[in-house]
């Protein structure tokens, strides 16, 4: 019996779904005018999101570390260099997977460091003295240099001047 109720409402409120749900999607079909259109949109907008990402994160990347590699590549024996660790050596010899790197001032020390450890190739700054940070040359987007403030401000002023001339003759 109550199988039977169960039946008869599910068919009855199955029915009236069912016609409207065929009537909200002849309408939403009719707005959009086309049945797919917004599919292709999401496609777009995931193909732009992953450009996006591959420009601002994965290539950067890339080039420094190419950049990295073409330095590590070109050590010798008698660099100085920067190992990740903080320390700093003196390359002694070059070996096909590390360098032997000698720490220290009484040249006893002696330590194989693999060649991905090394960070930079620099000479320790053993006096008092700050070293003034070397600003490196600011790129645009699309890898044009950018003017720096002190050039348009110059610019600026000699436009201003230019005009000013221009008037009193």
């Amino acid at each position: 019996m109550f199988y039977n109720f169960l039946a008869e409402v599910s068919t009855k409120i199955g029915s009236e779904a069912a016609s409207s749900a065929a009537a909200s999607s002849s309408t939403t079909a009719a707005a959009t005018g086309l049945g797919g259109g917004s599919f292709s949109w999401i496609i777009i907008y995931i193909i732009v999101i992953f450009a996006a990402m591959y420009f601002m994160s994965i290539r950067p990347q890339k080039k420094r570390q190419k950049e990295h590699d073409e330095m590590i590549s070109k050590i010798k024996p008698g660099d100085s260099v920067l190992c990740n660790t903080g320390m700093y050596g003196k390359v002694v010899d070059v070996t096909a997977e590390c360098y032997i790197v000698e720490f220290g001032m009484n040249r006893g020390v002696r330590v194989p460091v693999l060649k991905s450890e090394i960070a930079y190739v620099k000479e320790p700054n053993l006096s008092n003295k700050v070293e003034e940070p070397v600003e490196e040359e600011k790129t645009g987007l699309f890898g044009r240099k950018k003017k720096a403030k002190e050039e348009t401000k110059a610019e600026d002023a000699n436009a201003v001047d230019a005009s000013t001339e221009k008037k009193d003759n």
